[in-house]
């Protein structure tokens, strides 16, 4: 069964060595602050909605949004000249971790059999760039939303009481008694009064009983 922290730890998992941020993929949020960190990756599951599916059976398709956000640096340079290679990265960046997500079987396929997501229905990005200071900087800031399927073996379970015995009798059409009658018949409902042209006669002429486990 899916889940919005699955659908996290996929794409940590998948943007891994996949871009330029190299192994430098962090969620939850801890940026790290050393000056070598750049450029980096920061992976979120913020926001989730379920949709019902219709009444009774908790069955939902869910739609959550995993948000990245990508930061890039560069030394500074004259005029805008270092915010300039910054935004370079950044756009790079994007391009990087939509091939890197868009149609990854680590994300789609579930080991068990059939498929994880059924879609990514929207992706929006922005960068944003800051001259200010030794060093420019770039972000890239991504949402994706991704539709999976969520089932009630999910949610809470329903009280049962585990099949301990299972009996099968049978009283049949034919051969049959035309007159007699007996008593503590299996199908009392079932069986045609005496004297009778056909079955069932109230015998029961074949029993099978099974304890369960086995």
């Amino acid at each position: 069964m899916t889940t919005s922290a699955d659908i996290r730890a996929l794409f940590v998992t998948a943007l891994k060595g996949a871009t330029d941020a190299g192994q430098s993929v962090f969620s939850p949020y801890d940026w790290p602050t050393s000056s070598g960190a750049y450029p980096l990756i920061l992976v979120h599951a913020r926001k989730e909605r379920k949709v019902s599916l219709g009444p009774n059976t908790p069955e939902f398709d869910v739609y959550t949004t995993v948000e990245i956000v990508a930061r890039t640096k560069s030394a500074a340079q004259v005029g805008d000249a270092g915010s300039a290679v910054a935004l370079q990265a950044a756009e790079a960046l994007k391009l990087q971790i939509e091939t890197a997500l868009i149609n990854n079987p680590l994300i789609w396929a579930d080991p068990a059999g059939g498929q994880r997501i059924e879609q990514f229905t929207s992706l929006d990005s922005e960068i944003n760039t800051n001259s200010e200071g030794e060093m420019p900087m770039a972000e890239l800031s991504m949402s994706i939303e991704v539709k999976f399927y969520q089932g009630p073996e999910l949610f809470f379970p329903i009280p049962t009481n585990p099949l301990q015995t299972l009996a099968i009798n049978a009283d049949m059409a034919q051969p049959f008694d035309a007159n007699g009658t007996y008593s503590n018949p299996p199908f009392p409902s079932a069986v045609n009064p005496a004297p009778r042209t056909s079955g069932p006669d109230g015998r029961n002429e074949g029993a099978l009983n099974i304890t369960l486990p086995q």
